[in-house]
């Protein structure tokens, strides 16, 4: 298991941290550890499923006229 920072996932995504607080508060994140109420930690295996998750196939999306 490898455990990422917030701000280890920011870099990762090439996001701010910023970004990564509104997923988090928006709920739309990755699973996370919470090891103390002020300290989390993202597997990268959750994160990477997450990211997989996210995948669009462009022959499947609706076109927008």
């Amino acid at each position: 298991m490898y455990l990422m920072s917030v701000q280890e996932l920011a870099e990762y995504l090439g996001e701010t941290k910023r970004t990564i607080y509104r997923y988090i508060k928006s709920g739309d994140c990755p699973r996370y550890i919470r090891l103390t109420p002020r300290s989390i930690r993202f597997d990268k295996h959750d994160v990477d499923a997450w990211l997989e998750s996210k995948k669009v196939d462009p022959t499947k999306e609706k076109r927008r006229s």
